[in-house]
């Protein structure tokens, strides 16, 4: 899954040639509204598992990345522009920014929260000192991409002592039953019988028994993804009506 993938125009963010841009902020996430799934750092499984659950793919190098499900759709979600009660992974909270992997601050230069009229200032004074809402962002930037880099250490840990197992489980509908792919989860037996006791005080150290338990218990939010579902469908045969009338 591409680290930019709601990027159309990813552009380095230069202070002599951005020195007049500015940020409006905006709570609408349609960038993201083709999107079923999404990258979740493992900081953000406690609070992506009330509303999403989590499991694993492996990517082209055969890594495992955990994703959120946003919906059982081939494409896109339930969720609405802002989503309303569900939580916002920093995947998308980041944008329009993002740090590229040489740690430079990169900017959709396409997104509608970037102009020169209205907004918050990201460069002061002629020398083009970052503002304090700039200087946030970069944090912010620089934890986010932190965090999916101890993602990545926990996953390949795991990998190594083989705790992930083919999730072989199907959603069953009225329609049928949802086949959910090559997606993986952590297998709970495994995790118990595997970590000898050095392991287990490694992970609890690092915080890796606690993402793999909220990954585990992300896995009944699958609820909530088939509430959304049934509030959506009502409104979408209303919509359907309307149009027919």
């Amino acid at each position: 899954m591409s680290a930019m993938m709601f990027y159309s125009n990813p552009t380095p963010l230069d202070k002599k040639k951005h020195a007049n841009i500015k940020l409006q902020r905006q709570n609408n996430y349609d960038f993201a509204a083709n999107s079923n799934s999404l990258p979740v750092a493992g900081f953000e499984f406690f609070e992506a598992s009330r509303s999403f659950p989590i499991f694993f793919v492996k990517n082209s190098q055969e890594q495992y990345v955990p994703i959120a499900i946003l919906s059982l759709r081939s494409k896109g979600h339930e969720l609405g522009s802002n989503w309303e009660g569900a939580y916002v992974p920093a995947y998308v909270r980041r944008y329009p920014f993002v740090l590229s992997s040489d740690g430079v601050v990169l900017f959709d230069a396409d997104a509608p929260h970037l102009q020169e009229q209205d907004g918050d200032e990201l460069f002061k004074n002629d020398e083009g000192e970052p503002t304090e809402t700039l200087e946030n962002i970069v944090q912010f930037l620089k934890t986010v991409d932190q965090g999916f880099r101890l993602t990545e250490e926990f996953c390949k840990a795991a990998a190594e002592k083989e705790l992930f197992s083919k999730f072989s489980g199907g959603i069953k509908l009225p329609q049928g039953t949802i086949n959910l792919g090559e997606l993986y989860i952590i297998n709970e037996k495994s995790l118990h019988e595997k970590l000898d006791e050095k392991d287990v005080y490694e992970w609890f150290n690092k915080g890796w028994l606690a993402w793999a338990h909220a990954h585990l218990h992300s896995l009944g939010s699958m609820n909530e993804v088939l509430k959304r579902a049934r509030n959506a469908a009502p409104a979408a045969q209303e919509t359907s009506e309307e149009t027919s009338a």
